[in-house]
């Protein structure tokens, strides 16, 4: 059997030839690891040094970046002579362009496979092998590209352009397998992608199919990992993808039940402390709900927007940080208000509050308490910004 130098990006970083691997060291960011990386997202073909030069030391403070990159080249080079690869000259560098020639061994990489069914994919006319590159490309791509990585600049922006591929393609192969009632394919292919990027609409496409093949249990139970999820997580869905889910939460039918079963079903499984924590979706219709309630002169209530700020006192825009403030925030919802009030995630930095029964006149003081309690889980080192949008009377 001939050996071949086979690369693995996406989802984690691997190297082997034949069943021995190339280790590189313990430090997973190094700069001479991220060459071969580079390299190898595109074995054979040229890369300019200068590119390569921003890549790797653009967000570092370095005095001279080619003789950085000459001494990086060096280190692997040194590197290749030791690894499990017979000997060969593999770091080909002529005018300023360097590249990975394998010589007589084939290389190969899910990221450049990949890629060039993607290129393919746009160029080729015919269905059927349109749907072919697209599963492919499903099989190759295991997950995101070098998420050990996913801080460097050159990574986050290779893997923003592999993501938009791989949905595009994800996208057309689904609604492909539609077409041909591959209910069983539809799954499959779904249920891993929604592994992969949660609350991207793929577990539409998932519980959908279990619909179609009449796996109506299996189909609720996803239903509602899925929603309990993202009240857990506070994932997003577009728009569209909330409109959809909506449908598809209409389809949902249980058998038919005792008053038992009924009451069984309605009650809140564990009920917690303080405010009641739900999908956006679902506090949507919360809020509708009570809009009618109080045209009938029921309780009031009041619709808080509440906004983190970072440490300067703007709205905050970091992802990790807004989720991290996120969890604490809705701890100080737990804690401070009422069982009957309900909360949810709207956007990265902002969550609303449905206060039942609170007036006006309260809002001051209600948002005053949650900051306060929110500021002390922060260290003071966060705040939140309270802003009321309706009082049971503006729309």
């Amino acid at each position: 059997m001939v050996k071949k130098l086979w690369v693995k990006m996406f989802g984690g970083f691997s190297a082997s030839y034949g069943d021995e691997v190339l280790t590189f060291g313990r430090q997973k960011d190094s700069k001479f690891r991220q060459l071969f990386q580079i390299l190898m997202t595109r074995p054979g073909q040229g890369f300019d040094k200068s590119d390569i030069a921003k890549s790797l030391y653009g967000w570092d403070e370095v005095e001279d970046t080619n003789a950085s990159l000459n001494n990086t080249i060096f280190r692997l080079r040194k590197y290749l002579e030791t690894s499990p690869l017979p000997p060969g000259e593999y770091l080909q560098l002529s005018e300023g362009v360097l590249r990975f020639d394998g010589g007589e061994i084939e290389v190969e990489s899910d990221v450049w496979s990949f890629e060039c069914a993607a290129q393919e994919f746009e160029k080729e006319q015919d269905k059927g092998r349109k749907a072919e590159l697209c599963k492919k490309s499903w099989e190759l791509y295991q997950g995101e590209f070098l998420p050990w990585l996913s801080s460097e600049q050159w990574v986050i922006e290779k893997s923003r352009n592999y993501q938009k591929l791989y949905f595009r393609m994800l996208e057309y192969l689904l609604r492909v397998l539609k077409e041909e009632s591959d209910y069983r394919g539809i799954e499959s292919i779904a249920a891993r992608a929604a592994e992969i990027y949660p609350y991207e609409g793929w577990e539409i496409w998932q519980i959908e199919s279990m619909m179609a093949l009449e796996r109506y249990k299996e189909a609720e139970e996803a239903y509602r990992k899925t929603v309990t999820d993202m009240q857990k997580t506070g994932g997003l869905l577009s728009k569209r993808q909330q409109e959809r889910f909506r449908k598809l939460g209409d389809k949902m039918r249980q058998p038919e039940g005792t008053a038992e079963d009924i009451n069984k079903c309605l009650m809140e499984p564990a009920p917690g402390q303080g405010a009641y924590a739900c999908t956006l979706m679902s506090f949507l219709d919360c809020f509708r709900i009570l809009k009618r309630v109080i045209d009938r002169g029921g309780n009031l209530f009041s619709l808080i927007l509440c906004t983190i700020l970072d440490t300067s006192g703007q709205p905050a825009n970091d992802q990790e940080y807004c989720t991290k403030q996120g969890e604490k925030l809705c701890a100080s919802f737990r804690a401070h208000m009422r069982r009957g009030d309900v909360y949810t995630k709207y956007s990265e930095n902002q969550y609303l509050l449905l206060c039942i029964g609170a007036e006006k006149d309260n809002i001051t003081d209600i948002g005053t308490r949650i900051d306060i309690d929110f500021r002390k889980r922060c260290g003071g080192r966060s705040g939140i910004r309270c802003q009321l949008l309706d009082d049971g009377n503006i729309w």
